[in-house]
């Protein structure tokens, strides 16, 4: 009993290496004692072994075939997997044992809608918005799907058409009369409370996971695989070599709300992906981010360059703008590829020794192709209002003074709180 509390703080402390080591131990002890295994497949999953993974969690399940969340755990594997026919089966079979898992309902919602069984999508992420209407996401998947795919007819649960409801009145916000000139304080205060008010008119309690708002044009950058080959391999993938960053880093909240709304205007020749966001990794310094992703060294300078006007016109003087290299989690082990040399080579270039690594990964964990994606849309939406609550959480937790203009007395999300007032152990606010 012991040791299997330490392996589940372990775990939920994200402290992976050693929770690992840990389950590893006690399967090999008790190989038929069935939480280690499960614990050892999320491990492995959560480290990008998504394929080590998946028998851990076939043991799991073969060890407890009426264990709702290890049928769960192995939909979701399988899905990594892209195995999705065998993913349906799982989620199916986890509904089967405990028809109130709503989580199920909503990755096999996921699942219809990769297979282009889009009614069926719909019912499971209705069905899942019944049972939690707080599910992360679930409420935009069936927004997104009502925009593109489904009539508006087809909806039948109140929940899900005052969700549609509410969507639809924030969105009527117009966004492109905040940016004419510097936004002031007054206009984000009342973008804030006027999209909140309409939330709370129709009596809604949502909420959301998420802290980091999108703005995505048409290209999937596969991130979740560069950085699955890095945690595992402690390799830098080579497509991440020619990836570049346009960074600011906002002072405020309020300042981090200007950002997301200069992101959702501004007029970029890619359209480049950008996103706004809360930093929460342990290992990482900051608190409020936005970033654009570029292609290229050259592109990244350029786009610097307009951003930084685009600020200063918008945000006012003083926010600087910079150009970064890849993920900030690579420097930790490679110093030398954070540093820029623009006029000629970088001083640290691909290892060409990591490419049968990548190879060997890709063909384990049968990685999709790049694959064309839905360009989001500007203006506010439901899940950014949503988002920018989290926002507001996050503030409050380090101590953010500006968050008391924004008046939201309640905290939406106590994981984001959280983690706010345990990064002032680390990171102090300025």
């Amino acid at each position: 009993q012991q040791q299997l509390l330490k392996l589940l703080a372990h775990y939920q402390n994200r402290r992976f290496s050693e929770a690992e080591k840990l389950a590893t131990s006690i399967t090999q002890e008790f190989s038929k004692h069935q939480f280690s295994w499960k614990v050892l497949g999320a491990v492995l999953k959560q480290t990008g072994r998504v394929s080590e993974s998946l028998v851990a969690s076939k043991k799991s399940v073969q060890l407890a075939p009426q264990d709702a969340a290890a049928h769960y755990n192995l939909g979701n594997t399988f899905r990594e997997l892209n195995r999705l026919e065998e993913s349906e089966a799982s989620y199916i079979k986890a509904i089967a044992l405990k028809p109130d898992h709503a989580e199920a309902h909503s990755n096999l919602g996921n699942i219809f809608g990769e297979l282009g069984r889009l009614e069926e999508s719909m019912n499971n992420y209705t069905k899942a918005i019944e049972l939690n209407p707080n599910m992360p996401d679930t409420q935009q998947k069936v927004i997104d799907l009502l925009t593109t795919y489904v009539p508006e007819n087809k909806i039948s649960h109140p929940i899900v058409k005052a969700i549609v409801k509410v969507d639809q009145e924030i969105k009527k916000i117009n966004l492109k009369e905040k940016i004419s000139g510097v936004i002031s304080d007054d206009k984000i205060i009342q973008l804030f409370c006027k999209s909140s008010s309409i939330i709370k008119r129709h009596n809604l309690e949502l909420g959301t996971d998420l802290s980091q708002i999108y703005r995505r044009n048409a290209v999937d950058l596969n991130c979740n695989r560069h950085m699955a080959i890095f945690n595992k391999f402690n390799i830098i993938p080579k497509f991440c070599f020619g990836c570049y960053k346009v960074q600011v880093e906002p002072r405020s909240i309020l300042e981090l709300i200007k950002l997301f709304v200069v992101f959702d205007q501004i007029k970029l020749v890619e359209n480049n992906t950008r996103k706004c966001m809360l930093e929460i990794r342990p290992e990482i310094s900051g608190f409020y981010k936005g970033l654009i992703y570029c292609s290229s060294l050259e592109e990244a300078y350029q786009i610097a360059g307009y951003l930084e006007i685009a600020v200063k016109e918008n945000i006012g003087p003083g926010l600087h703008v910079v150009v970064k290299r890849g993920c900030s989690e690579y420097p930790l082990s490679f110093p030398d590829y954070k540093e820029i040399n623009r006029p000629g080579p970088q001083l640290m270039s691909y290892n060409e020794d990591w490419k049968l690594i990548e190879e060997d990964h890709d063909s384990i964990n049968s990685i999709k192709p790049n694959k064309i994606i839905s360009p989001s849309l500007s203006g506010l939406n439901l899940s950014d209002v949503l988002i920018i609550r989290n926002w507001v959480d996050y503030a409050k937790g380090i101590g953010d003074s500006s968050v008391h203009l924004l008046n939201q007395n309640t905290v939406s999300s106590q994981r984001i709180y959280r983690v706010a007032k345990k990064r002032l152990e680390t990171y102090p606010w300025r």
